[in-house]
């Protein structure tokens, strides 16, 4: 369950320490000539004694992104302004006069030259008031928990500073004043500063990313170079469509699995078009309702379903699916298509009457039928150009693609469901993709909460798309009935020299790129304006490591999920070995056959030894009277997250006896009611009260109840204790689990 504010706070408060007693403690301090010993813990200070003579913005990243336990002070002062002009024209004097004595003995000096000429220029820009003139010094404490790690420490901070062409050096005999200049105090008492101008001081903020990217309504996306968390709300974009672009393994379906379930868990609807098969692990784990696409099933969409379109723009539809189906057609052979199908419509007494759409569609045969009329009448040109379209779409009647020659199948009301093509035949997946987007988009257009749509290896639908304007008008309009549409692809080539490509690229609010080849990063780089380390970076990037573009904003990002999520959503292959969702083991003798995804079982249907692998799992056991059975009876249950055994209990056996009715029941661990189910065009929805959000939380339970209300036909509260019955019948109608039989039965007349 998702855990509310009052839940949230408490949860936080325990990883806040509780305050200790005032009494003061004593610090013991060894000074030492090159550490410090405080209270056990050594410290050593190190300082800037040389820069770079020029300098990028930003130029501190590496030593500020460095993992290690120190802290970095910059010591920042205005340069007097009374004696800035005299000493900088003091300075360039001296410096004149050693040039003069140098090159009269035949001398050549060039880094006195450099510096002569720098100093000049500093003092002609003060002149005019272009600069101001600063002192600042740079300090970095290293501390450690032994001398040796100290040791380690202070030479892997030598190192980032020495790469970024600064000089360190340790402050020995001056410890203490080097450990005061790095305290918030605003000291400095190592007095080691370089003199600088204004436009050089601003490449020394420390900070090259924000503090905290963070959206009150967003999901965790990961972490940006400085390991600050980026959370960000992707419907506050002008448009919340999103591409993923990466090269095979490069973690494209990790990072979106991890979205969605994030989304998901905030009460999000996400609809999944997986042509793979890869995303049924993920559904099945929060309830989710799976479609299966495929030649022998049942589930399917007729090409011809008008599907909540109006006439004229089902056929202007059609016309971009066409080409999908049978390959590239000429225009008249569009123009003979076109007739075709407002024949076979008209056949079917569906025209430009609105009344007339709720008629039964054709289906493909009615179209072939329609095309082999127009033989009749065509001329002897015509009939070769007409012959070549129905030799096609009769692939779609009598031969391999037969199986779409039906009437659409498909119904879905779920939170997350996943349209499954694993089984479909690969030279038809573009067009039942085609299909099921645009069934989705009609569908969602109707209902304006937050909709994610995800579509994998999209590339297999754009190319076959390339003039498909319909599909284009998805993706820019789609914003405007709250759907994101994400798209994920690792063509990235072919994405940038396509139309369609180009179309989808420019109507996305935001971009994750993940590792790419050096093949395709020119595109990318050209595409995306990336600078030379963006670019670096993406070359060399790890698994989930990669560029996050929100807009015009750049952000470099590491990919970080849960344990808990990782087991959901890896896609490892070694990974998903080792937890394989049906264990079956041999082991003396014992044989054990579960599925860990399952989480409530019968005690009686199992043997010995798969009640102590389950136990052993963070299984539980738990004795209860069944409404299916009507005996009490021993189970063994995993709950969710926080649940407790008894809700749990209650909502699988309330499931289980509906499924015994023949009615398809969903079970939610989001904001959704517990259960959820549709019986004579009704929906129906069940809340199964512990008491618990009695106690901590009545305006959640008020809240609830107004959803509710507002979104089904009926609805009521199970308590898993008859004595709170009294106090949820003032939200609504309550039942305990004596009552859940008589009416379940009531309503399922």
């Amino acid at each position: 369950e998702r855990l509310n504010n009052k839940q949230l706070q408490e949860l936080i408060l325990k990883f806040i320490p509780k305050k200790q007693d005032n009494q003061k403690k004593f610090i013991e301090i060894n000074n030492n000539i090159n550490h410090l010993d405080i209270n056990k813990s050594f410290y050593r200070v190190i300082y800037a004694s040389g820069y770079p003579r020029t300098v990028e913005p930003g130029f501190l990243d590496r030593i500020v992104s460095l993992l290690g336990d120190f802290n970095l002070s910059l010591q920042i002062k205005p340069y007097p302004i009374e004696h800035m002009l005299v000493d900088l024209n003091k300075e360039l004097q001296k410096q004149r006069a050693d040039l003069y004595a140098m090159q009269s003995k035949g001398i050549i000096n060039p880094s006195l030259e450099i510096q002569y000429n720098d100093t000049r220029s500093t003092l002609e820009t003060l002149q005019k008031g272009d600069e101001r003139l600063f002192n600042i010094s740079l300090y970095v404490t290293c501390k450690a928990d032994s001398v040796s790690d100290l040791d380690l420490l202070t030479k892997k901070v030598e190192a980032e500073l020495n790469s970024i062409m600064i000089l360190p050096k340790v402050a020995k005999f001056r410890m203490i004043q080097g450990f005061k200049s790095v305290l918030p105090l605003g000291m400095d008492e190592v007095k080691v500063n370089r003199n600088i101008t204004t436009r050089a001081l601003s490449a020394f903020f420390p900070f090259t990313s924000q503090f905290l990217q963070a959206d009150n309504t967003g999901v965790w996306l990961g972490l940006n170079k400085n390991n600050i968390p980026i959370i960000k709300d992707i419907f506050k974009l002008s448009n919340p469509n999103g591409v993923v672009l990466a090269q095979s393994g490069g973690g494209k379906s990790y990072f979106c699995k991890l979205l969605i379930t994030r989304y998901l868990l905030n009460g999000t609807k996400v609809i999944i078009i997986d042509p793979q098969g890869e995303y049924k692990a993920l559904v099945k784990r929060f309830g989710g309702q799976i479609i299966d696409l495929s030649r022998e099933s049942n589930t399917l969409i007729n090409p011809l379903d008008l599907m909540g379109h109006d006439y004229t723009e089902k056929r202007l539809s059609l016309m971009d699916l066409m080409p999908v189906m049978l390959g590239g057609l000429s225009e008249p052979q569009k123009a003979f298509l076109d007739k075709a199908i407002t024949n076979a419509y008209a056949d079917k007494g569906i025209n430009m009457i609105s009344d007339t759409w709720s008629n039964e569609p054709p289906i493909m045969e009615d179209l072939l039928e329609s095309l082999t009329k127009l033989v009749k009448k065509a001329t002897q040109i015509e009939n070769a150009t007409l012959r070549s379209v129905i030799n096609r779409l009769d692939m779609y009647v009598s031969g391999v693609f037969s199986f779409l020659n039906k009437h659409t199948n498909l119904k879905f009301n779920n939170n997350l469901v996943c349209f499954d093509l694993g089984n479909m035949p690969k030279q038809i997946k573009p067009v039942v993709m085609f299909l099921v987007l645009d069934y989705v988009y009609m569908k969602m257009k109707s209902d304006i909460s937050r909709k994610i749509l995800l579509v994998d290896e999209a590339w297999s639908l754009l190319s076959r798309t390339e003039d498909a304007g319909y599909i284009l008008e998805i993706v820019k309009t789609c914003r405007k009935f709250n759907m994101g549409l994400l798209l994920i692809n690792q063509e990235v080539e072919d994405l940038f020299n396509s139309r369609a490509g180009k179309s989808v690229l420019a109507n996305s609010a935001y971009t994750m790129l993940l590792k790419q080849k050096p093949s395709v990063i020119k595109n990318i780089c050209e595409a995306f304006h990336l600078s030379p380390s963006e670019r670096e970076h993406l070359l060399t990037a790890n698994i989930g490591e990669g560029l996050l573009i929100m807009e015009d904003e750049h952000s470099k990002i590491k990919v970080v999920a849960s344990p808990e999520e990782n087991e959901i959503i890896t896609t490892n292959a070694d990974e998903i070995l080792d937890k394989k969702v049906v264990e079956k083991r041999n082991n003396g003798g014992a044989s054990i056959n579960v599925d860990l995804d399952k989480r409530f079982y019968k005690e009686k249907e199992l043997n010995k030894d798969e009640v102590k692998y389950l136990i052993n799992e963070g299984y539980k056991l738990f004795s209860q009277k069944s409404i299916v059975s009507g005996k009490q009876e021993d189970y063994i249950l995993k709950p969710r997250h926080n649940e407790s055994l008894n809700h749990m209990f209650v909502i699988y056996d309330i499931v289980d006896y509906l499924k015994l009715r023949g009615i398809n029941a969903e079970m939610y661990t989001t904001r959704m009611p517990d259960i959820v189910f549709s019986h004579n065009g009704k929906r129906y929805a069940i809340e199964i009260e512990t008491g618990i959000n009695l106690k901590k939380d009545r305006k959640m339970i008020a809240e609830k109840v107004r959803n509710l209300n507002s979104k089904y036909d009926d609805w009521f509260f199970v308590v898993t204790n008859r004595n709170l019955v009294k106090s949820y019948k003032t939200f609504g109608e309550t039942l305990d689990s004596r009552f859940i039989l008589r009416k379940l039965k009531n309503l399922l007349k």
